[in-house]
């Protein structure tokens, strides 16, 4: 995969940017495979144009740290309310180690991206996000706030997810709204269109307060 990746990049009349982890996580895949810092130096030097990308829910970043990435990679951090982490997000890094990693990285020349998902509105969801994007912008280094990126992915859920996790974790929380949420697909559901023009229109608003100057790439 990765040669045609290469192939593709060397061919094209423009830089062009790959997604690589649209499949799994490859921060966690990392600790057992070791991976990703081979796959990082291979692209770019092999590839003569482009850039790669992928995000994760995880802080185990240091053995990439040091990779001649040649500032051809694009990281995003994917995060949540630290609640949201704990109740749904099970297993993954806390948000303190998210925010270090993010800070971490870029000072070790890689590109960064916040990746505000998937946005579960819960209970007072909005004071809950609010508390998040205070906590970045406290917290994130001022290379990193000079110019990070957000990209904000509402959750679609469906049946077979509410399935597992009625039975895996039963005493957790019914991520499925019948008032917030409609059909999409079958077996799909996503929050309904109003619902989802209000929650743009408060991110929008609340990262025009805390981070003006920087880029909301889409709200979705």
């Amino acid at each position: 995969m990765l040669e045609k990746i290469i192939k593709t990049a060397n061919k094209s009349e423009k830089d062009l940017v790959f997604e690589i982890g649209s499949n799994s996580d490859l921060v966690l895949e990392n600790i057992i495979t070791d991976n990703l810092g081979w796959t990082i130096e291979n692209f770019v030097n092999k590839a003569e144009k482009g850039m790669l990308t992928f995000p994760t829910k995880f802080d185990m970043i240091d053995s990439i740290l040091n990779v001649n990435h040649k500032g051809r990679v694009i990281i995003r951090m994917s995060v949540n309310p630290e609640e949201i982490i704990k109740q749904i997000e099970i297993g993954t890094s806390p948000l303190k180690n998210r925010v270090e990693a993010i800070n971490k990285l870029k000072k070790a020349g890689y590109k960064v991206g916040i990746l505000i998902a998937p946005v579960v509105l819960v209970e007072n969801w909005k004071e809950k996000y609010e508390e998040l994007v205070k906590f970045l912008y406290e917290n994130l280094s001022d290379e990193v706030k000079a110019d990070v990126f957000f990209e904000i992915i509402f959750m679609t859920y469906s049946y077979i997810h509410k399935m597992i996790n009625q039975d895996a974790f039963p005493d957790k929380e019914n991520l499925y709204n019948k008032e917030l949420m409609t059909v999409r697909g079958r077996g799909k559901y996503t929050y309904k269109k109003e619902v989802k023009e209000e929650g743009s229109a408060f991110f929008e608003e609340l990262l025009g307060r805390y981070f003006k100057d920087n880029e909301i790439k889409y709200i979705t």
